[in-house]
């Protein structure tokens, strides 16, 4: 079976500007590099433990999405990222066209939304998703892992559907009732009023999903 790596390309970078905040790295014309370096080395690393037959790195673009247009208040919260971490964004695509990698970005849509197409069109291919987002570990499937970035640009963990049961307790589909349940702080979804982490596990271990849990909230 042909392997397919995606890259969730903008948490990629954002893992590597913060987990390298401290080493200053720069150009000759003072140009912050460090994202592009820590980049650079968990593609590497990606590379050589999965050797996929191919390869997509995904990335948001600065327009808005239809995320916002059903919810004025998505990602409402967030501060402006700060221009040292702006400014790496075409280093790092200059980096990938020269590798070369083929990248994709579409307006309107996220990073998110590319890969998860990505992996409902190759339901024939085994494809590993690398990102740091835990948002992705609900696009697990017999076919499909991911390889999430644990610590720093160096720890990685690869999570199938066995080790998601095993060391999170939740099936792929347990991923959005959990999101459901708890809203998304990072991007300003409110959940269920009171019901933070804990409560939404309990809940999803004895009722299993929202709909079961929403039949029985007379008991």
């Amino acid at each position: 079976m042909e392997k397919l790596l995606l890259i969730d390309g903008n948490s990629m970078v954002f893992r590597a500007f913060y987990a390298t905040l401290n080493h200053r790295m720069t150009s000759k014309s003072g140009q912050p590099t460090n994202a592009v370096f820590g980049f650079s080395n968990m593609l590497s690393k990606a590379l050589e433990l999965i050797n996929p037959d191919y390869t997509l790195i995904a990335f948001d673009t600065a327009a808005k999405t239809h995320r916002h247009n059903a919810y004025q208040d998505y990602k409402a919260q967030r501060k402006p990222l700060p221009e040292e971490l702006i400014s790496q964004f075409p280093l790092v695509r200059e980096f990938l066209d020269h590798v070369p990698l083929r990248r994709f970005e579409l307006e309107g849509f996220e990073a998110d939304d590319i890969i998860g197409t990505m992996v409902h069109k190759h339901p024939e291919k085994e494809v590993v998703i690398l990102t740091s987002d835990r948002d992705m570990l609900q696009l697990i499937n017999r076919n499909t892992t991911v390889l999430l970035m644990k610590k720093g640009i160096t720890e990685m963990e690869l999570v199938d559907e066995k080790t998601l049961l095993e060391n999170y307790e939740l099936t792929p589909s347990q991923v959005i009732e959990l999101k459901g349940l708890m809203g998304d702080s990072a991007d300003n979804i409110p959940g269920i009023k009171g019901v933070g982490e804990k409560t939404a596990m309990k809940l999803l271990k004895e009722y299993e999903t929202i709909e079961n849990l929403y039949q029985h909230t007379d008991d």
